[in-house]
């Protein structure tokens, strides 16, 4: 492998993991809310908050190869 900017034969390989993370904040569930309505009546409506502010996050990584020329440091 030759370095596109100086020619040179002298190019080390790195691999590189970049990762991404995201979150969701949950909110009012209104699903749970009509279920605890038909079960509890009013005070069912409460069973809407459950789980609330609960915070769920995935994180994703993805591999990447940077090839760095020794002579001029052109990274490619």
């Amino acid at each position: 492998m030759r370095c596109p900017r100086c020619g040179s034969s002298n190019v080390n390989s790195q691999v590189i993991t970049m990762s991404t993370t995201s979150s969701k904040v949950k909110g009012f569930g209104c699903i749970k809310a009509c279920l605890g309505y038909l079960l509890f009546s009013i005070p069912g409506i409460l069973c809407g908050l459950c789980g609330m502010g609960k915070e769920k996050s995935t994180t994703t990584s993805k591999l990447k190869v940077i090839h760095i020329c020794q002579n001029c440091g052109n990274q490619f």
